[in-house]
């Protein structure tokens, strides 16, 4: 499998594997201690270790399980969540502050524009880069941690195939491409959603994007080829690809345009490949250096609605869904590949209302008051709309750990009553630790939880709440997409020097 963001060492990989010489590697390799074969690739110099990750499984396992590749400079640890809030401009930033680690800032005050109305809001996440949206039809590629910045040029003119322009007119999503252990290039890809048809008694209805051709409606989709625009970093340059889809479509474009196309839909760059959730809550497996996608059918039990059925991340061993249901439940699936064919596997599936009924946890009124955890929210809105300064703590006991300590609960230690039990709050997904099955939730906007779904354990993180957001109307306060981040010191510092190619 190709792990490569750029189809050059990708291409050396298949160009040796076609000799046979990646199998007598591996078979070589599997006759080598793991500690001698990783004392002898940590002597490699950053880019030959690099390209060892791309020489067999055996490789790349060492590799990244002893963290070879710049364990200083990759993005290995947590930093943070970044937050869009409804009717907030700017991201939030929730983390944790560590006197240990170097702090990340969530305002980008380093843009071009000093201007905070051109900050705007991050729309994707890869392994340290963001993409924003400045609102000024110029969106910027950045790196929190070294504070570079770099515009995107804007795509050319967009003319989509099968002459169905007229409901694809600004419906795409722009996803980040990165894995600074292969490269520095970046890619970002250009995925189009298809309008939802709205009926002539809607708010929103158009005539003119309502009203499609018969035989374009039953079009398959996506279609094949598929033909996306495609940005990349080592050209500074748009093109168009081609994707030939293996495998079933995931519909008609009928079926397609019943699902509301605005909701978060996450990416994941996961081993080569981009996995897209898509509406219909389909998910498109996108393979970069060959050309060619699949569509992976939603998990059993998740119905292929018109809305947003679960959330998509990466955590420790891959590409993950979750879902709430219910109110108080979570089911978790992971995503398998066997015999060439991807399944959806359950991993999680429990009620965490013994967590979330612990006793002493106290009323929202006086949780919002105090700090409850380690966890802060920069309140980046405020401090830059209203002129405000935030108290913002300073880190004395707290640390982070996915260790579960005996003050933190679980469903199998808090017995509750059912008959007497009522939970008025909801859970929201904020997403998966990278690195720990953890996923992150957001109860009613008001505190951040880290559930381990292995340990059955809910540790609190912190108020997440922003200042002033109880202004809003209540019907106006949620979480539109989140993004765990990943601090990666690679790349070009704001001054322009370069921290290394590997």
């Amino acid at each position: 499998m190709d792990h490569c963001v750029e189809g050059d060492t990708g291409g050396d990989c298949k160009a040796e594997a076609e000799r046979g010489t990646v199998a007598t590697t591996a078979d070589l390799s599997a006759l080598l201690p793991e500690d001698v074969l990783a004392d002898v690739l940590r002597r490699l110099a950053p880019r030959d270790l690099a390209a060892s990750r791309c020489v067999c499984k055996a490789w790349l396992a060492v590799v990244d399980a002893r963290r070879l590749l710049r364990t200083q400079l990759l993005p290995l640890w947590l930093g943070g969540i970044f937050i869009n809030f409804h009717n907030y401009g700017i991201t939030e930033f929730f983390a944790r502050p560590s006197k240990s680690r170097p702090s990340i800032s969530g305002q980008h005050d380093y843009l071009p524009h000093t201007d905070t109305e051109s900050w705007g809001e991050i729309t994707d996440h890869c392994n340290g880069l963001l993409l924003v949206d400045n609102y000024e039809e110029v969106d910027y590629v950045l790196n929190p941690a070294t504070r570079w910045v770099a515009p995107l040029t804007p795509p050319p003119t967009l003319v989509p195939n099968m002459g169905m322009d007229r409901f694809l007119r600004d419906s795409y999503r722009k996803y980040l491409l990165y894995d600074p252990a292969i490269s520095l290039h970046y890619m970002v890809f250009m995925i189009p959603y298809l309008y939802a048809r709205h009926e002539p008694s809607d708010l929103h209805y158009d005539r003119y994007i309502a009203q499609l051709d018969p035989i374009l409606e039953q079009c398959e989709w996506p279609p094949s080829p598929f033909i996306l625009h495609v940005f990349s970093s080592r050209t500074g340059q748009w093109e168009e690809r081609s994707f030939v889809r293996d495998g079933e479509a995931a519909g008609t474009v009928a079926d397609i345009r019943h699902s509301w196309p605005y909701d978060q839909h996450n990416a994941v760059y996961w081993r080569g490949a981009l996995y897209v959730h898509c509406q219909t809550n389909f998910v498109m497996r996108i393979s970069v250096s060959d050309g060619r996608y699949q569509v992976i059918q939603p998990p059993v039990g998740i119905k292929r609605k018109h809305y947003l059925q679960f959330y998509l991340g990466k955590s420790k061993n891959g590409v993950y869904c979750a879902k709430i249901h219910k109110r108080s439940c979570l089911r978790v699936w992971i995503l398998t590949e066997t015999s060439n064919q991807m399944e959806w596997v359950l991993k999680h599936d429990d009620d965490l209302l013994g967590c979330l009924l612990k006793p002493n946890r106290g009323s929202r009124r006086d949780y919002q008051r105090q700090n409850c955890g380690p966890w802060l929210l920069q309140n980046i809105n405020a401090e830059c709309n209203m002129n405000d300064t935030m108290e913002q703590l300073v880190e004395d006991i707290f640390e982070w750990s996915s260790d579960v300590s005996t003050d933190e609960n679980s469903p199998g230690d808090n017995a509750y009553d059912e008959t007497e039990a009522t939970y008025y709050e909801y859970l929201d997904i904020l997403g998966f630790h990278p690195y720990k099955e953890i996923i992150f939730l957001s109860e009613s906007i008001t505190r951040g939880l880290a559930y381990d779904f292995n340990s059955l354990n809910v540790k609190v993180l912190g108020n997440l709440q922003p200042a002033r957001y109880d202004e809003e109307l209540p019907n106006e306060r949620f979480i539109t997409s989140s993004f765990p981040y990943t601090p990666c010191w690679l790349g070009q510092t704001v001054d322009g020097n370069d921290l290394g190619d590997p």
